[in-house]
């Protein structure tokens, strides 16, 4: 997408990796600099983000709204939402209105719901036994191992390159020609 840069970030294990969690900063949306550092859980069965008891006591933060949500071991549960920034590495701030308050695992302040995952390219792999999993904002292209099973993922990165220049997505075309076409 032209014009919106992109940001991304991996996570790799040195073996099989069941729980996946990054580093990551939350703020109040009201006060950004004021950040709480704790880790967070990606969670595809998750419909929203979940942050802690403790993440809502250090930065003080104050309900915008009451939601009802089902966990896997609660229907119909009411609680309190908050309106937050989530700061991952790369310079990458997603604002989420509406984060459930929850229980988390210990030392986890945050869950990362499907709210956060869908709005980029999220990919596990387990190559050779290691678990791989990355995260890239915005989405760029599809990745269908079923129609592609010997896909091999460019690499792209966060500058984008003159409109003259080989595109950074690896397809061989000219940026102008690829994704800076309606820039």
């Amino acid at each position: 997408m032209p014009g919106i840069p992109v940001h991304s970030f991996t996570l790799k294990g040195n073996g099989l990796v069941f729980v996946l969690s990054t580093p990551l900063e939350i703020s109040d949306i009201n006060s950004p600099g004021n950040k709480f550092s704790t880790r967070g859980i990606w969670d595809t069965g998750a419909s929203g983000t979940v942050i802690t008891q403790e993440v809502v006591d250090a930065l003080k933060l104050k309900p915008t709204g009451i939601a009802t949500v089902n966990t896997a071991s609660e229907s119909n549960k009411r609680t309190v939402t908050f309106d937050i920034n989530l700061h991952f590495s790369s310079n990458l701030t997603i604002r989420i209105i509406k984060a459930n308050l929850g229980k988390v695992i210990p030392g986890i302040g945050c869950l990362i719901g499907m709210d956060v995952i869908c709005l980029g390219d999220f990919s596990i792999t387990n190559h050779q036994q290691k678990t791989c999993m990355t995260f890239r904002i915005p989405s760029l292209h599809e990745i269908d191992y079923r129609k592609n099973p010997t896909l091999k993922i460019p690499f792209m990165t966060d500058e984008v390159p003159e409109r003259n220049e080989p595109c950074n997505c690896g397809s061989g075309k000219k940026y102008k020609n690829c994704h800076g076409k309606n820039g």
